[in-house]
């Protein structure tokens, strides 16, 4: 389960807790691309594959394509190795 805190401590950021799978899977995802960040990219780029895909459309066809093959850029592993990992 995921609990997302916000802090008045600190405007404009927010806290996200993992426990129980969501944790074990953020640790594991985490170990293998080296940082919180390249996580977080990785799971906002397959955020966004999977919304283009489902609007469907040979735009957004064209756009989740340009996304999966840039993921390594942005990740540092390719779109198949990051789902290899998430299954």
């Amino acid at each position: 389960m995921l609990d997302i805190s916000f802090r008045s401590s600190k405007p404009g950021s927010i806290v996200v807790y993992a426990d129980g799978v969501d944790a074990r899977l953020m640790r594991k995802l985490k170990s293998h691309l080296g940082s919180e960040e390249r996580v977080q990219n990785a799971l906002i780029l397959t955020g966004f594959i999977t919304k283009l895909e489902k609007k469907g459309g040979a735009a957004n066809a064209t756009r989740a394509k340009r996304v999966r093959e840039s993921f390594e850029e942005l990740v540092g592993i390719t779109f198949q190795e990051f789902q290899r990992l998430t299954d």
